[in-house]
């Protein structure tokens, strides 16, 4: 048998019996009375703080092993949702940032290519300060001087006078094109008609509008007539004015679009005054300085009168053309009242035909004092004796006495009227009236 453990004496893992051992260390009663199976496993009933303890430590470990797993899911779907979230905001900018790129990109264009622009003219002044004098010498030698404009300062200029929106823009469009060496100073006549293009050109030594002219355009010209009168005081050439009259895009509400290209689509709307022409001018600037005038002059007021009749900007003005060539003024709401009654009351004797000398006298390459029965045979969509209502459009251009004629007629019952031998214009309702009276002129010879 094994000598009882002394923990004084010297200890030998030889001599050291585990069995003996474990019998003679005293556990405590709660060991004793729970027993052991032969391997030493205690088996009997445990103390309950001891149960306690191992059932809670267990329940600690457990949700240890639970809660880094519920964690980690927690983490991974508020990353993901995160993320969601990012890339929602980064496509939310980008297409805030391409529409307003696209909204400005259009701003922009309408500015270079002055689109939709209210209708502003306006006199500029390019000083000597804006100006740098520089030298250059060609392949062959030849010493040139020029001018070097400083385009912030033209561009603000332009901007102040209301021509340009974005004067960065316009600077940037002059120097990429290499226009900013080919200004001068000078007084220009611009408007926002003119593209970036076209101010730069009009800007040009070319057609520097130090030298001016004052021409009247009468009232009753017609758009020939008045090239002709601008090409004999120097503005510009009637070729050059025809061709920008055709072709040039003019941004009035009053013009039809549709109508480019076609040589008569300005007729009725170069408003017959008095202008400051600067001498070899822009051909677009000179025709586009009648067109404002005209804009002008026909208000908002006669707008809205000419909708209460039913008719358009361009019906009321081939009214007063035809009313400008027709009387010398006296007369003229009576005969507007027989172009009405005419257009309204087609089952009437004249059947809707307007039966007008002055448009057949449009389309002849001169006037005649008589017209002939080939004359009035003519196939023009301005025959007003081959064609019922209104002839293709204005036959001249109407002064504001026309034009508010044509606006406010005489209410009459008149259908007929004719220039008598004493140089008054005579009205009948009837067709025999007329004719009765015709045959009487007829006779006094």
């Amino acid at each position: 048998m094994s000598q009882p453990y002394d923990p004084n004496e010297d200890f030998s893992y030889d001599d050291f019996d585990i069995e003996e051992f474990t019998r003679q260390v005293d556990f405590g009663d709660d060991y004793k009375e729970r027993g052991s199976d032969d391997y030493g496993t205690p088996t009997g009933p445990m103390d309950d703080t001891v149960a306690h303890a191992l059932v809670d430590g267990e329940e600690t470990m457990a949700e240890r092993k639970k809660t880094p797993r519920k964690q980690t899911k927690k983490k991974q779907s508020v990353k993901g949702l995160q993320g969601g979230v990012a890339v929602g905001v980064y496509l939310l900018v980008l297409v805030v940032v391409a529409f307003i790129l696209a909204k400005a990109g259009w701003a922009w264009g309408n500015d270079l290519l002055a689109l939709n622009k209210e209708s502003v003219s306006a006199t500029v002044e390019l000083t000597e300060d804006m100006f740098k004098e520089k030298q250059r010498t060609t392949d062959a030698g030849e010493v040139q001087t020029y001018y070097q404009a400083d385009m912030g300062a033209v561009a603000r200029t332009l901007k102040d006078a209301d021509l340009i929106e974005y004067p960065w823009l316009f600077k940037l469009f002059a120097g990429f094109t290499g226009k900013d060496t080919r200004m001068s100073p000078g007084s220009y006549e611009l408007d926002t008609n003119m593209d970036y293009s076209a101010l730069l050109r009009s800007m040009s030594p070319n057609t520097n509008a130090r030298q001016t002219v004052s021409v009247l355009i009468p009232e009753g010209y017609s758009m020939k007539e008045i090239f002709a009168l601008l090409e004999e005081n120097g503005v510009a050439t009637a070729e050059a004015l025809s061709d920008a009259a055709a072709n040039y895009s003019f941004q009035y509400s009053f013009l039809d679009e549709s109508t480019l290209g076609q040589p008569q689509r300005l007729e009725g709307y170069l408003f017959p005054d008095t202008y400051q022409f600067y001498k070899d001018s822009d051909p677009a600037t000179a025709l586009a300085k009648m067109l404002t005038n005209f804009d002008n002059k026909f208000t908002q007021d006669l707008r809205d009168r000419a909708k209460v009749l039913g008719y358009s900007i361009h019906d009321i003005l081939t009214v007063a053309s035809i009313i400008e060539k027709e009387t010398d003024g006296v007369d003229q709401t009576l005969i507007s009242s027989v172009i009405y009654n005419r257009l309204k009351h087609t089952s009437s004797g004249t059947n809707g035909y307007l039966q007008m000398d002055s448009t057949i006298q449009y389309i002849l390459d001169e006037r005649k004092e008589q017209l002939t029965e080939e004359d009035l045979a003519i196939d023009s969509p301005y025959n007003t004796y081959k064609n019922q209502g209104l002839p293709a459009g204005p036959i001249c251009s109407p002064g504001m006495s026309s034009i508010r004629s044509a606006l406010y007629p005489e209410d009459t019952n008149y259908f007929y009227f004719i220039l008598g031998n004493d140089e008054t214009t005579h009205f009948f309702n009837s067709y025999n009236e007329f004719l009765a009276y015709k045959n009487s002129l007829a006779a006094e010879g």
